[in-house]
């Protein structure tokens, strides 16, 4: 994380965010999705460039307006504060959920600093830690019968909600449809605003961003259509995952949070049609929440497979961290044995 960073504080992807920001602030938020306004902003801060999609900005406008208030700063100044936030949603997420007790949660922590998606995240300035203390905090609230309140917060991963998208369907397959409401009200008074913001020539800049972004072969390396092809079948694989997901869901209605947020997150990463290595760091949370429902030892052994899949995933292909990830979602669909226990919430 370290040597990238003191090579080129501004190689990261906060900067895109940034650059977006700038622009929506000088230009109007119209012009976010501009590419030339992008490219030339961008070879102001780092003339080396070679603009292509990789530098594109490509997130929903409630990331730049996150990122707005950082602009007044310079871009490398914004780039430390994102990463101490990052550093801090990941402590913060960790005394949220973290299994155990006393000097041995330590133990949780630092496995988390020392996953390589996590460092690799943190190398680019990715929102995926700061999403991560969100679902967390949404846990810890949904856990303490406050799920309206947790519904609030989880609004709040409109940033990259790509991470979670299969949470809504569990909840809802569950029966613990209310922190439902309170999410999709926000959700859809951001897109609002998102869409009155950009207005119709920003919508169709965007648009075409997108169509671009989905035809990349690299946002779709770490999916099932590795396994799948880029073809139907890339679509159907997910597609399962899905309706496997909702049906776990229903099955495991009486479980706790716990194991229906693992579940979800685990579902959204194996289902996702658009994910990089950076983004398996949600499923730190997922691991923290799955072992507080006191798994067998031979389920928990299992996550080693994902631990190395995601550490060597770009040695080894994608491949170990797939079977990783199915075996386990497996685990999280079938019910669990009626002896076993969440491990209680502690303060």
């Amino acid at each position: 994380m370290v040597v990238p960073l003191r090579a080129e504080i501004l190689n990261t992807d906060f900067t895109q965010a940034y650059v977006a920001a700038t622009i929506g602030r000088t230009h109007g938020w119209s012009h976010i999705y501009s590419l030339d306004l992008q490219r030339q902003l961008l070879s102001e801060l780092r003339p080396q460039l070679v603009f292509n999609d990789g530098a594109w900005f490509t997130p929903a406008p409630p990331y730049a307006w996150l990122v707005l208030p950082l602009t007044a700063l310079s871009p490398a100044a914004g780039v430390y504060i994102w990463l101490a936030l990052s550093a801090a949603g990941l402590v913060a997420a960790w005394w949220l959920a973290a299994p155990g007790a006393g000097r041995f949660r330590l133990l949780w922590l630092l496995g988390a600093l020392a996953w390589y998606p996590v460092l690799y995240g943190l190398s680019l300035a990715q929102p995926a830690l700061i999403v991560l203390v969100v679902v967390a905090a949404a846990w810890r609230l949904s856990e303490a019968g406050r799920p309206y309140l947790a519904g609030v917060v989880l609004g709040l991963t409109v940033i990259k909600p790509q991470l979670i998208l299969a949470l809504p369907l569990v909840l809802l397959a569950s029966g613990k449809w209310r922190a439902l409401a309170p999410w999709a009200a926000i959700g859809v008074v951001l897109a609002l605003l998102s869409l009155l913001a950009i207005g119709p020539g920003g919508l169709s800049d965007y648009r075409a961003i997108l169509a671009h972004e989905s035809e990349m072969p690299n946002n779709r390396y770490f999916t099932l259509a590795y396994l799948l092809g880029p073809g139907p079948l890339s679509y159907v694989g997910p597609a399962l995952v899905v309706a496997l997901a909702a049906a776990g869901a229903y099955f495991n209605r009486e479980a706790g949070y716990a194991r229906l947020y693992a579940l979800g997150i685990v579902a959204s990463a194996l289902a996702a049609t658009y994910w990089h290595l950076q983004d398996f760091t949600i499923l730190v949370l997922a691991a923290w929440l799955f072992w507080r429902e006191q798994p067998p030892l031979w389920q928990r052994l299992w996550l080693l497979v994902v631990i190395v899949g995601g550490e060597f995933a770009w040695g080894i292909t994608p491949l170990p961290m797939l079977i990783g990830l199915g075996v386990w979602f497996s685990f999280l669909i079938a019910r669990p044995a009626p002896n076993r226990r969440a491990v209680p919430v502690r303060a």
